[in-house]
């Protein structure tokens, strides 16, 4: 028994972790790597996809911003347009205008593109030019009275040519300037839908982003989680090996103590018999014959010789119980079972 105690003591060895534990932690170990990856290429999305939201949306705000310039640009621009049209108008009857005004209330008019009140409104003052000829001929005339006759005539014919009033104002010719406050160009109406459709895209595709970065954030934490439990299963068999390392361990300190108390009773019976068989030859004990002390002589050797016989293999079993229990106690504390191996502790 002590040689198979003693066998056993030598090979003591911890219990490996299983197999199908070390897998799944390789296993999620490597989920949890290409998770992180994953989210890795979920935030560079998002931003991405952010930047490009805020780009869409600072071209939208410039051209809706631009657009609103504009609107108040041609609605200031036809109220200026409606109020020279009544002007002229106005004016026309009884050619009430200077003729400073008259000339530069025809030129405004005369810029924008041909259209019934604006032809209307400039032919309604031509009997007002013919009137404006006249008093601009003589103020020209007086004007360059140093001049000689025939250069004066052709510099008052070129004034009145420059002022725009020697050639009939009627029919009146079309400019270059579409209609103010008429209805945005279609153009500008079709760029600014497309720049609304891009934003609201731009939107929707850094929402979705959004949702796949949570979703491999939650993926994350999830691979995370299931690491945990690995572990704390792991601690939980290790708790459980240590508690058995433990009370194995005190079962063979209790035979270690119950060997040595039948050792040191077998050492006592031993050298009791010695102590016995000393005061038998040195005639200390008395006995009526001779061959009853030397009969007495040798039952003391012999049972001092049992008590020893019997006190060694237990003292051999108690000193390897004892080694086994203690080394049981030792390796319970100093070695862990981890993920990556065992662990032991100094």
């Amino acid at each position: 028994m002590a040689l198979a105690l003693l066998a056993g003591a030598c090979r003591l060895a911890p219990p490996a972790m299983p197999g199908k534990d070390v897998a799944a932690h390789a296993e999620e170990e490597a989920t949890g790597r290409g998770l992180r990856a994953a989210e890795a290429q979920a935030q560079e999305a998002v931003r991405k996809a952010r930047e490009s939201e805020a780009a869409a949306t600072a071209a939208l705000q410039a051209a809706e911003t631009a657009a609103d310039d504009d609107a108040e640009a041609h609605q200031q621009d036809g109220e200026r347009y409606a109020q020279a049209i009544a002007e002229a108008r106005a004016g026309a009857l009884g050619c009430t205008l200077e003729v400073e005004r008259l000339i530069a209330l025809r030129r405004e008019l005369a810029q924008y593109v041909s259209e019934p009140e604006r032809d209307a409104a400039i032919a309604g003052l031509e009997p007002c030019r013919k009137a404006a000829v006249k008093l601009r001929r003589q103020h020209h005339e007086k004007a360059l009275r140093d001049l000689p006759r025939g250069a004066a005539k052709d510099a008052v014919a070129a004034a009145l040519r420059d002022e725009g009033l020697a050639d009939p104002w009627v029919p009146a010719p079309s400019g270059a300037l579409p209609t103010p406050g008429r209805k945005a160009s279609s153009t500008q109406t079709d760029a600014l839908a497309k720049l609304r459709s891009d934003a609201t895209a731009a939107a929707q595709a850094a929402d979705a982003a959004e949702a796949d970065l949570e979703r491999a954030q939650q993926g994350v934490a999830a691979s995370e989680a299931r690491l945990v439990q690995l572990d704390e299963a792991d601690e939980a068999r290790e708790q459980a090996w240590r508690g058995e390392m433990q009370r194995s361990g005190n079962r063979y300190l209790a035979v270690a103590g119950a060997a040595g108390a039948v050792a040191l009773v077998g050492l006592g019976v031993g050298f009791f018999f010695i102590a016995r068989g000393d005061a038998i030859t040195s005639g200390k004990v008395m006995f009526a014959t001779r061959s009853e002390r030397e009969e007495a002589s040798r039952h003391a050797r012999t049972s001092s010789l049992v008590g020893f016989a019997v006190a060694l293999p237990f003292a051999v079993l108690g000193v390897v119980a004892a080694h086994y229990g203690l080394r049981r106690h030792a390796v319970g504390k100093r070695i862990a079972v981890t993920g990556s191996g065992v662990m032991i502790r100094f």
